[in-house]
């Protein structure tokens, strides 16, 4: 007897940095938030378009992208490894406009030698800007390499400066971390 597929409702937000592709389940809790466009993560599961299930995290996405809203009230509901969602769960404690280096982040997941092992969580992040890996910058300065399994880097360079200008970052002062407009990179 095969398994039923779990339907995921998903739909495709046009943000100010750039197309994201949202994923909630049948209950409202939040699946995806991605850069990349979905496929079925599962073989279980099956994507069914639906702009109205995805409704309250267009809402919230469109509170936070207009500066109003620094927090969101979404269940979610991630996979991840042990170490993956004690990273996760840690990020989503840090404030709004605030920032952590990824070794500052790996001592406060009590590992505090596992600044690669932090990095390669946060790269894994199903759920980008409500579990905020826009907020980890490197020690050395800049800006990272944000979302580079999956974007060419410039252009995710570009969206994590938005982000962290969004939530006016005036702490994070490298030369490197503002030069370029969104729009230009994007182009």
């Amino acid at each position: 007897m095969s398994k039923q597929k779990e339907i995921v409702y998903c739909h495709t937000y046009h943000a100010p940095l750039g197309d994201l592709h949202l994923a909630v389940d049948r209950r409202g809790r939040v699946l995806r938030v991605s850069f990349i466009e979905l496929e079925p993560w599962d073989a279980n599961i099956h994507l069914e378009t639906n702009k109205y299930a995805c409704g309250e995290l267009e809402l919230q996405l469109d509170e936070y992208f207009h500066g109003t809203r620094t927090g969101f009230s979404l269940e979610t509901r991630i996979d991840g490894t042990e170490f993956q969602l004690s990273v996760w769960k840690k990020l989503c404690k840090l404030p709004y406009g605030a920032t952590v280096t990824y070794g500052e982040l790996a001592a406060k997941v009590g590992r505090a030698r596992a600044a690669r092992a932090v990095g390669n969580a946060i790269a894994e992040n199903p759920v980008c800007i409500l579990v905020p890996c826009h907020r980890v910058i490197p020690s050395s300065g800049g800006i990272g390499k944000y979302g580079a399994r999956h974007l060419p880097v410039e252009i995710g360079r570009a969206r994590k400066r938005y982000l962290l200008s969004l939530e006016r970052q005036p702490d994070v002062d490298s030369p490197d971390l503002f030069s370029v407009p969104l729009s230009e990179a994007i182009a």
